[in-house]
């Protein structure tokens, strides 16, 4: 199971074999949502890299697979027609203790996230844009960190998979990836057919910053059409709506 940087680049040794083991999970989740009762899923592939991270040739032949080409339509499919969205393989948000590899956007550059004032990680980040289409996040799975930042986010009722629990110094324990297949595929299915969430809202016009770990990104982000420094480190834009929120 992934716990380090090396595992998830393109072109080290490590990549093929856990990219193996993502898509297994995210097959398990189909397989789950499938038994639900699914009858159309789009997996999005949306991890920054020069070609896709999933294995697509290896994913149930129900799904569709999509790769969004910036952050401005970071889902490009979903709109209301969707049920739900499932968040496989999460991560805690950029300086979460005791998390395994949390970061938020990039780990390099990014500090902080926040938009009207609240600080969020990609877990966030897909919730807000999900409810402009009013869709709930409706199960995660991912390291305890991952699951606990979902619940404090979307309440306790959030079906979840703890995968992973991390420790200091990056240390991590981990299922067999045949027990976190198990898990995912009967967590998901028993998620979907009692979705117990709601659509994580943010209406209207929204404040997004971002808080940059070096001057220079921060100067470089804010050459963007619409941004402006507010300080030697932090970058804000308004954006129209939640589904732009990840757009800056």
């Amino acid at each position: 199971m992934v716990s380090k940087w090396d595992q998830v680049k393109q072109g080290q040794s490590f990549y093929e074999k856990y990219r193996t083991i993502l898509t297994q999970e995210i097959n398990a989740a189909v397989e789950g949502a499938i038994s639900a009762g699914a009858t159309r899923i789009v997996v999005n592939d949306g991890h920054g890299s020069q070609d896709y991270n999933v294995m697509w040739e290896l994913l149930h032949p129900i799904v569709e697979l999509e790769r969004p080409d910036s952050a401005a339509d970071i889902c490009p499919s979903l709109d209301e027609s969707f049920h739900a969205v499932l968040h496989i393989g999460a991560h805690a948000r950029e300086g979460t203790p005791n998390a395994i590899m949390p970061h938020t956007q990039n780990h390099e550059t990014w500090l902080t996230y926040e938009v009207n004032g609240q600080v969020y990680g990609e877990i966030g980040q897909l919730a807000i844009v999900a409810g402009y289409s009013g869709v709930p996040v409706a199960y995660i799975s991912g390291d305890a960190a991952a699951v606990a930042e979902a619940k404090e986010l979307l309440g306790d009722a959030l079906p979840a998979t703890i995968v992973k629990w991390g420790h200091a110094a990056g240390a991590a324990t981990c299922l067999h990836p045949e027990e976190s297949m198990r898990r995912i595929r009967a967590d998901v299915d028993k998620a979907l057919r009692d979705i117990l969430t709601k659509p994580y809202r943010l209406e209207g016009r929204l404040e997004v910053k971002v808080t940059y770990k070096s001057t220079k990104d921060a100067m470089k982000a804010a050459e963007k059409p619409g941004a402006e420094l507010l300080d030697p480190f932090t970058v804000r834009r308004m954006v129209d709506n939640a589904k732009r929120a990840v757009d800056i």
